[in-house]
């Protein structure tokens, strides 16, 4: 991960920075390239409408956070939460990139990155959406190895719908700008 010190870019020091060892900076890649897969699964099984694999992306007590509804804390609740969401979509596609990782610990990382999503409704009378903004991670590796989401905070930088025939309807729904995504901490604070 990048910061700004002195007006200088720089390589953020983490967990691993002072790891010179070749088999721990493969275990660094290797760590990083699981945290990017958790992300990708994540949007997924979004895609594939499976609520199941969604909540299996968190950790049993882990949360997630978006503008306008309350934090959701346990794998039940936002597995039940995709339950009822999902089965409106017709279909959707996600898109990550510019990830960044950082690794606090050897078992924790932060991860900031940007997405863009598409959604088509099922429903007639509800507008096709697409959404771009942030993930905010707090990434944790569980017992069992296998990297989960211990918070999930989705930065929506805004929103725009569009009719069947793809023409954008102004002053309908939440086109433009959603919510505030500047003055974010640095690094990543998924659970402010």
């Amino acid at each position: 991960m990048k910061e700004i010190e002195q007006d200088a870019l720089r390589t953020a020091e983490d967990h691993f920075a002072e790891s010179p060892s070749l088999e721990e900076r493969v275990a660094r890649i290797e760590a990083r390239d699981r945290v990017e897969e958790l992300l990708a699964h994540y949007a997924r099984c979004v895609d594939a409408q499976d609520a199941q694999g969604v909540g299996a992306a968190f950790t049993e007590d882990g949360e997630m956070c978006n503008p306008g509804m309350p934090a959701l804390k346990g794998r039940a609740r936002i597995t039940k939460l995709y339950g009822k969401l999902l089965p409106a979509l017709r279909t959707s596609s996600h898109l990550i990139g510019a990830q960044q990782v950082l690794f606090v610990s050897s078992e924790r990382a932060l991860v900031h990155a940007a997405f863009q999503a598409w959604d088509s409704y099922k429903a007639d009378d509800v507008l096709d959406c697409f959404s771009f903004g942030f993930y905010e991670v707090e990434a944790v590796r569980e017992a069992d190895g296998e990297w989960r989401m211990a918070a999930l905070n989705i930065n929506f930088a805004g929103q725009l719908e569009a009719s069947a025939d793809g023409r954008l309807r102004n002053g309908e729904g939440v086109n433009g700008r959603f919510c505030e995504q500047f003055a974010r901490p640095w690094p990543p604070a998924p659970r402010e």
